[in-house]
């Protein structure tokens, strides 16, 4: 496979020094690790390769696979979510957690200057909070298998938009254009990113992006 085909894979992965599985696409292997995440649809994935969609060691190993094949693979921090930063352990005071109506405890999932972190000790109105990946610093062990290639351009596209935006997200087309229907406003520079990678993997010339619904208060105010 090359970078910029679209690939149907489905993977299971562990951390290498304890053998905890941390994600897969295979739902009997999440409930024998009783493991299952209710909100998670298990199924095999889509993915661009090349287009950091998936951890780059990860990625790096299906280009030297072929449709149908199987393999184990060993990823570094490096080529995964990267080494474990101390400067991204942050202290603060417990008082900005009670302004926010927020009561820290360790373990705790928190949201600290746009990162998302984890509480490691309350103490003396001191906050310690990790804002490193859960998976940084870790070495990461993989099986994937390369089940199908994605050759249909609309479908190309859906696959994209929902690796960006979740399955919930529709899609239409009009010749090379797609508008993609948004439930909600969506960040500017996330429909840039998203429009940018439909048109450099796909054969799409232009990227439209329209909340769903939004015509209907105009088709009211025309029927009165």
């Amino acid at each position: 496979m090359k970078e910029g085909d679209v690939v149907v894979v489905d993977y299971v992965g562990r951390i290498k020094e304890s053998g905890e599985l941390f994600d897969t696409t295979k739902k009997e292997v999440a409930e024998e690790e009783d493991a299952v995440n209710e909100r998670t649809e298990y199924k095999p994935i889509k993915i661009v390769v090349g287009a950091g969609m998936i951890v780059e060691g990860l990625d790096e190993a299906l280009e030297d696979m072929e449709i149908g094949d199987s393999k184990e693979v060993e990823i570094s921090p490096e080529m995964a979510f990267g080494k474990r930063k101390g400067n991204l352990i942050k202290t603060v005071s417990e008082k900005k957690f009670k302004d926010e109506e927020v009561n820290p405890y360790p373990g705790m999932r928190v949201t600290l200057d746009n990162r998302v972190g984890r509480v490691l000790s309350v103490n003396s109105g001191r906050v310690r909070v990790d804002l490193n990946h859960p998976l940084a610093g870790k070495t990461l062990h993989y099986k994937v298998e390369a089940k199908e290639m994605v050759t249909d351009e609309e479908e190309k596209v859906e696959a994209i938009v929902e690796n960006y935006l979740g399955e919930d997200v529709e899609v239409e087309f009009e010749d090379k254009n797609a508008v993609v229907e948004i439930p909600k406003p969506l960040n500017k520079n996330i429909q840039e990113e998203v429009g940018g990678t439909i048109k450099e993997y796909t054969k799409m010339e232009d990227v439209e992006f329209k909340e769903s619904g939004e015509n209907e208060g105009e088709d009211k105010e025309a029927e009165q």
